[in-house]
Parts: C-alpha cells; sequence; structure tokens
C-alpha cells in the first residue's frame, strides 16, 4: 500500500467518486419512479374499493328501508 497519494491519484479518485454519484442518483430516481407507479395502482384500487363499499352502503340502507316499509305495512295488520 501506498504510503502517498498523489494529485493524479487523487483527481482519478475523485473521478470515481463522482461517477459513482451520478449512479447512485440515477438508481434512485428509478427506483422513485417505479414506486410512485406502485403507490398510483394501490391508489387506484383504493377507489375503486371505496366505490364498492359505498354501493354496499346504499343497497344495506335500502334494504332497510324496505324491511322498514313492510314492518309498518305489515304492524296494523296485527293490531
Amino acid at each position: 500500500m501506498r504510503e502517498s497519494w498523489t494529485d493524479d491519484r487523487m483527481d482519478d479518485l475523485n473521478g470515481k467518486v463522482d461517477g459513482l454519484g451520478l449512479e447512485v442518483r440515477a438508481e434512485f430516481k428509478a427506483l422513485r419512479g417505479e414506486m410512485k407507479a406502485g403507490f398510483d395502482k394501490v391508489d387506484e384500487r383504493f377507489q375503486r374499493m371505496d366505490q364498492r363499499m359505498l354501493e354496499i352502503y346504499r343497497m344495506m340502507f335500502g334494504f332497510c328501508g324496505l324491511m322498514l316499509a313492510a314492518l309498518i305495512g305489515l304492524l296494523p295488520t296485527q293490531i
């Protein structure tokens, strides 16, 4: 192992470090894009689930209203 660093070696090391920094930035940028696409898909699925749940709530509310109307209509015949 050398005990001293020449200017040329320092410049060479600096170039390598800069190159690695650019690679890391590019990888993170690609990873961010992939993550955003994945999260967008999840958001889309949650929106569809929300719509389905609203439809189920509306159906349940309608069914409860129908049952209440039937009970009210049946009540006078039992009194």
